[in-house]
């Protein structure tokens, strides 16, 4: 809630102490830490007159709308213990709030069945939308899955399934979202929440995937450290496209920190990963394909600087890439482009940097006129006239979208 009003734990804390100061007449102690340990679940039951002044300065009716209860019995343990362990209080307390009280009074397998179904067919949007548009899909999914564990009574079957497995899944696709809209910071929270759900629930793979996504949001070093960590989670016995993924993630993860030797290594194991027998993939790995690994190489090869072995696999993956696809397609146009800037061919590095530009306007997503903007920048950098140009509307163009 505190992030849906655009506010920093800060500015909360200080509206919260006026509102302390106001109806008691008592200066409070609230700041920015406390309102972090409390979005934590570090404070479980903040003091009385903090746990009002947060209901009347983010506008709810109740303090369990905020998530917050005392702990006086043993499911209200439970609800207590859920929300710190998921560090979740600012991100779900909007979406339950605006859910209501729609929670069912009982949930069974086939309920669980149907709401997997149903977040299934949402995440196939992510292909065509970009993060703005599809942030609270997966965010309002994953909401109804904790009003669900808060008020509906459940097996302890059907609760594992709900508050490891799927909420796991619903946290990791939100997270992509929000790093996909342009906010990274937030994207690590629900990728941590991912991660920690993944391990209650002793699922390597999740686990893995986690690890996968905060390696394409953290820095050089970070981003290293992560996949790594990915791959020791799936283990060494892992075959297929989970360790195709998982390679080709390390293969950039390496590239982008400069390291050759250990990119190549990555990228040769994930060519023979991919051509093993792997008929139980799991969903977010499944589309993994050898046209997928000539763009990781392509990009690869791009961020390496060398163009002789970056522009071939990338111009043979993008030829029967659709368009509809347009945010994905539009940061790979751009590493062709780069590429055949590093080879000297300012006219073939214009030509895909303007269809990228023109992809780019179509995704909610900030990503690949951020790439666009780099990749012209460098056209405009050779004095070439169409790269001025091209420089100069890819600054201008403004993506419309909405915003988590």
């Amino acid at each position: 809630m505190r992030l849906a009003r655009g506010l920093t734990q800060a500015e909360l804390a200080a509206r919260v102490r006026a509102e302390i100061e106001r109806s008691t007449g008592k200066p409070s102690p609230v700041d920015a830490q406390a309102i972090s340990r409390i979005e934590c679940g570090e404070i479980s039951w903040p003091r009385r007159s903090t746990r009002e002044a947060l209901v009347a300065v983010l506008g709810v009716e109740s303090e369990s709308a905020l998530g917050l209860f005392a702990k006086r019995t043993r499911r209200e343990s439970e609800r207590g213990d859920t929300t710190k362990r998921r560090s979740f209080l600012a991100l779900t307390s909007l979406a339950v709030s605006e859910l209501g009280d729609s929670a069912p009074g009982r949930v069974g397998v086939a309920d669980v069945m149907a709401l997997r179904s149903r977040f299934a067919r949402l995440v196939e949007l992510d292909s065509y939308l970009g993060g703005a548009d599809t942030f609270h899909l997966y965010f309002s999914e994953l909401a109804r899955n904790e009003q669900i564990l808060a008020h509906s009574n459940l097996t302890s079957n059907v609760r594992r399934e709900l508050t490891t497995i799927l909420a796991a899944e619903q946290a990791q696709q939100s997270g992509w979202a929000a790093f996909d809209a342009g906010h990274s910071d937030l994207a690590v929270r629900f990728f941590d929440y991912g991660l920690k759900a993944a391990e209650e629930a002793n699922s390597m793979d999740l686990v893995a995937n986690s690890l996968l996504h905060m390696s394409y949001v953290s820095g050089t070093a970070e981003s290293m450290r992560s996949a790594e960590s990915a791959c020791t989670a799936i283990g060494p016995e892992a075959t297929g496209r989970r360790m195709a993924l998982l390679d080709s993630r390390r293969a950039w993860s390496y590239a982008v920190g400069g390291n050759r030797e250990q990119a190549v290594r990555a990228l040769d194991a994930a060519r023979h990963a991919v051509d093993s027998e792997d008929d139980a993939a799991p969903a977010w790995c499944s589309w993994v394909d050898h046209a997928e690994l000539d763009i990781m190489t392509g990009r690869v090869w791009s961020v390496l600087g060398r163009p002789d072995a970056a522009i071939e696999p990338l111009t043979k993956a993008l030829e029967n890439y659709p368009d509809s696809w347009s945010r994905d397609k539009s940061l790979y146009l751009t590493w062709l482009a780069d590429a055949h800037l590093d080879a000297g061919d300012i006219d073939r590095a214009i030509v895909a940097g303007e269809q990228a530009l023109a992809l780019a306007t179509r995704a909610a997503s900030v990503r690949p006129l951020a790439r666009v903007r780099e990749v012209a920048n460098r056209c405009a950098a050779t004095s070439s006239t169409f790269g001025v140009d091209l420089a100069r509307r890819a600054q201008e163009t403004r993506l419309v979208t909405a915003s988590p």
